[in-house]
């Protein structure tokens, strides 16, 4: 079973920004119709949606981002 990330981008004049839902399938195909489902709750009228599905190996994996110190936003250098 691979893993799957389909991002959805909503907008009607201006951008009402993306979510991302992580999609478990047997194939491209599969992820591609769920993401498409998923599209679908999330489009309204005058409020069009756009979808990408994006593969993920079974050596990657998500994590959060981590939060910048106060430091790191005021002087825009980021310690690793």
């Amino acid at each position: 079973m691979s893993r799957f990330i389909a991002v959805i981008h909503g907008w009607h004049v201006h951008s009402n920004g993306f979510t991302v839902h992580e999609i478990e399938a047997q194939d491209i195909t599969q992820a591609a119709k769920e993401a498409a489902y998923l599209k679908d709750q999330r489009q309204r009228p005058f409020d069009e949606c756009a979808v990408k599905v994006i593969q993920i190996s079974d050596s990657e994996f998500i994590q959060k981002p981590a939060r910048l110190s106060w430091r790191e936003r005021i002087t825009g250098v980021v310690k690793p």
